[in-house]
C-alpha cells in the first residue's frame, strides 16, 4: 500500500510538474527571443531618429556617416551609394527588399534575427540594418531551464517525502492490526492494538479490540457452559456406581466399575479442560511420549479383550505444535474407535513417524463402509454420534496438519494424523 501510494503521488506530481514547467520553459524561450529583438529594434530606432534629425539639419551623406559612427556598434547604415557604416555585415537581399518595399523588413536566418528599416531621402534611400545573433536569442535559456528542472525535481522529492510520511501513518497501524489479528487467530485472546493513526484506522482498531473482547467473553461463556454440563454428569455417574454394587458377578462388577471410573475420569478431565484458560499459542509437545502414555493406558483393556496391540516407537523425540491434552484426547478418540467398532480379538497397531510428524492407527476390522465420509462431522457408520474422527481432524488441523483415513486393500482401517513439527 505504501509503495502504491508513493507511485501514485509520483505519477500525479510528475504530470503536474510537466504541465507547468513545459509551458514555463517555452515562455522563457520566447521571452529571451523577444528581449533580443526588442534590443535590436531599439538600437535601429535610435539610429533612424538620429538620421532623421541630421538630415533635417542639412547634413550631407558624408557628414551623416560621421554623425552615426558612435551608434554603429550593433547596427549598420547602408548609404544609397552602397557604402556601409558599422560592424554588422548587412544581408543584401533584406536591405534591397526593405528599400523596394519602403517599409521595415525582418526575418530569421542562420545568423539570427535580422531587421532592415528604410529611411527615404531626396538623395536616395538609406537603410538601417540590425542583427540579433542566434546566441542572443537563447541567452540565459539553458540556465533557466536547468533551474526549472531542479525545481521540478525538488517538488517531486518533497511530494514523495510527504506521501511516504502519510503512507507510514496508514501502513504502520494497518500492519500492527494485521499482526494482532494473526495473534488472535493463534489463540491469544488478550491481544489488543493501539488506537492510533487516521480516523479510519482508529475506528478499525476500536472495532478489532471490541471483537477480541467479544470473542474472549463468548469462549469463556462456552467453556463455562461445557463445564456446567459436564458437572451435571456426575449425578448419574454416582447413581451408576451405586447400581454397580448390585451386580452379583464379581468379574462383571469389576469390569463395569473400571469403565465407570474411566468415564468419571473423562468427565473430570473434561471439566478441567473446559475451565482451563486458553494460553494463546500452543506449546511444543512430544508426540512419541504422549502416544506411549496412551498406549500404556489402552493396553490393559486390549489385554482384557484379547486384542493384539503392537506399538512402534521411533526411538527419538517428535516435537509437534499442539496442546498436550488435546493431542491425548485425539489419540483416545482414534484408539477408542477401534475398540468400539471392531469385535473383541481384533488386532490394532499404533506407529509414530518422525518425518513428517504423525501417528498411524491401523486395525484388522471390517474397515470403513463405502458411501460415507468418516471424517465428516455427525456422520458415522457404526451408530455413534460421528463426532470422534471430526474431533481428531480438528486437532490435527489446529496443529498445522491433517487427518486421513482409508481402507487398505488387505482389509481393516488405517487412520493417519499428521501434525506440524515444532523444530
Amino acid at each position: 500500500m505504501r509503495r502504491r501510494l508513493n507511485l501514485l503521488v509520483l505519477a500525479v506530481t510528475g504530470l503536474v510538474v510537466v504541465s507547468f514547467l513545459v509551458p514555463l520553459g517555452a515562455l522563457v524561450r520566447r521571452q529571451a527571443d523577444q528581449q533580443a529583438r526588442i534590443r535590436v529594434e531599439r538600437d535601429v530606432q535610435t539610429m533612424v531618429t538620429l538620421i532623421t534629425r541630421e538630415l533635417a539639419a542639412g547634413r550631407s551623406m558624408d557628414e551623416l556617416g560621421e554623425a552615426v559612427s558612435p551608434l554603429t556598434q550593433d547596427v549598420s547604415l547602408v548609404l544609397p551609394d552602397g557604402r556601409i557604416y558599422g560592424t554588422v555585415e548587412p544581408d543584401p537581399e533584406l536591405v534591397e527588399a526593405a528599400s523596394a518595399a519602403g517599409r521595415a523588413q525582418s526575418t530569421y536566418t542562420d545568423r539570427g534575427w535580422e531587421l532592415a528599416v528604410p529611411v527615404l531621402t531626396a538623395s536616395g534611400d538609406l537603410v538601417v540594418y540590425g542583427l540579433a545573433p542566434r546566441e542572443s536569442l537563447t541567452a540565459g535559456v539553458a540556465r533557466a531551464w536547468l533551474l526549472l528542472g531542479a525545481l521540478g525535481v525538488g517538488l517531486t522529492l518533497v511530494a514523495l517525502a510527504v506521501a511516504d510520511r502519510l503512507g507510514r501513518t496508514l501502513v504502520g497501524p494497518s500492519r500492527r492490526i494485521a499482526a494482532a489479528a494473526h495473534r488472535l487467530g493463534e489463540g491469544d485472546l488478550d491481544t489488543r492494538v493501539a488506537v492510533e493513526g487516521p480516523p479510519e484506522m482508529t475506528e478499525i482498531a476500536r472495532a478489532f479490540n471490541r471483537l477480541a473482547a467479544r470473542l474472549r467473553d463468548l469462549l469463556a461463556a462456552e467453556r463455562e457452559a461445557v463445564a456446567d454440563l459436564s458437572h451435571r454428569l456426575r449425578t448419574p455417574l454416582t447413581a451408576v456406581r451405586l447400581e454397580v454394587d448390585r451386580i452379583p458377578d464379581p468379574e462383571a462388577r469389576e469390569a463395569v466399575v473400571a469403565q465407570v471410573e474411566r468415564l468419571g475420569r473423562a468427565v473430570d478431565e473434561l471439566i478441567r479442560e473446559a475451565r482451563r484458560r486458553p494460553e494463546g499459542r500452543p506449546t511444543s509437545t512430544d508426540l512419541a511420549q504422549v502416544v506411549a502414555e496412551r498406549v500404556a493406558f489402552w493396553r490393559v483393556l486390549a489385554e482384557e479383550q484379547d486384542r493384539p496391540l503392537t506399538y512402534h516407537d521411533p526411538g527419538v523425540s517428535v516435537p509437534v505444535v499442539v496442546d498436550r491434552s488435546e493431542l491425548a484426547a485425539a489419540l483416545d478418540v482414534l484408539i477408542d474407535n477401534v475398540f468400539t467398532h471392531t469385535p473383541p480379538g481384533t488386532g490394532l497397531g499404533i506407529e509414530v513417524v518422525a518425518d513428517p510428524p504423525s501417528v498411524v492407527v491401523t486395525d484388522q476390522g471390517p474397515g470403513f463402509p463405502e458411501g460415507f465420509d468418516p471424517v465428516r462431522r455427525g456422520e458415522s457408520g457404526g451408530g455413534s454420534t460421528g463426532l470422534g474422527l471430526d474431533i481428531a481432524r480438528r486437532v490435527a488441523e489446529a496443529g498445522g496438519g491433517r487427518l486421513t483415513v482409508e481402507s487398505p486393500p488387505g482389509g481393516g482401517a488405517r487412520v493417519r494424523m499428521e501434525l506440524r513439527g515444532a523444530g
